[in-house]
């Protein structure tokens, strides 16, 4: 038995998200089934970070494990042969039995964009959040200081049952790249849609030009409702899982 991991870039845009959903097309269904015919074996993935519909990944890591004996590079050319090209299988390379994308991962690396020009750039329209009002950079970085360390996340997350709610927040900052603004947050891991709704949020307090202890009071609060919306999938990237 072997253990493959595959390094997987994608854009989200057409799919329901990585997870296998009943009538509906997912990148872990058609990598999966992809998969069983090359190996002629029942395969199963598993993978780093769930990703919701239409949100998209430059280093997403995923796992099987398998019988065959064909070689790393042969999976990778067939591969993608075989998926649509909106989805890259990069680097293909086998690890100790023990290892999990999930379990084994010691963070996570998101990236959400947003286009901050006088008009949408149209190439962009799947891929960034469009917003044309001036964004106050300096604003969103005293919100960011302040959800870096550890923290009850339940106010900027869509609950798993039994999930833990705490979080380790390494980094997060905001940066502008022309007409383009990118937040960027490592953390050990995420809850689901986490990333979005802080984004959502904080975008939501800069509009208000709202002080940064919001975001401190909005995070003791431990309630969906006392954040703001969650922001539009498009924009969003999971940039890399580090090991």
């Amino acid at each position: 038995m072997r253990n493959i991991v595959l390094e997987i870039a994608y854009d989200g845009t057409p799919y329901s998200g990585w997870q296998i959903q009943n009538n509906a097309v997912t990148i872990q269904g058609i990598i999966e089934d992809k998969l069983q015919e090359i190996t002629q074996e029942q395969v199963r993935v598993l993978v780093a970070g769930r990703t919701d519909a239409k949100v998209h990944a430059l280093g997403q890591i995923a796992s099987f494990k398998t019988n065959c004996r064909i070689s790393e590079e042969q999976i990778k050319c067939a591969l993608n042969s075989m998926i649509p090209r909106d989805i890259r299988i990069f680097r293909v390379f086998e690890v100790p039995m023990s290892f999990h994308p999930r379990y084994s991962a010691k963070k996570r690396w998101y990236r959400y964009i947003i286009n901050n020009g006088p008009e949408p750039i149209p190439f962009f329209k799947n891929f960034a959040l469009w917003i044309r009002r001036s964004i106050n950079i300096a604003l969103l970085n005293e919100y960011s200081d302040r959800i870096i360390g550890v923290h009850d996340f339940t106010s900027f997350a869509t609950l798993v049952d039994r999930e833990s709610t705490e979080r380790e927040v390494y980094e997060c900052s905001v940066t502008r790249k022309n007409d383009f603004i990118i937040l960027d947050i490592v953390a050990n891991s995420f809850l689901r849609k986490m990333v979005r709704t802080i984004v959502g949020t904080f975008l939501e307090l800069e509009k208000e030009q709202a002080g940064p202890e919001r975001v401190t009071e909005i995070l003791k609060a431990k309630d969906r409702s006392a954040a703001g919306k969650t922001a539009y999938p498009g924009g969003l990237y999971l940039v890399k899982i580090f090991y």
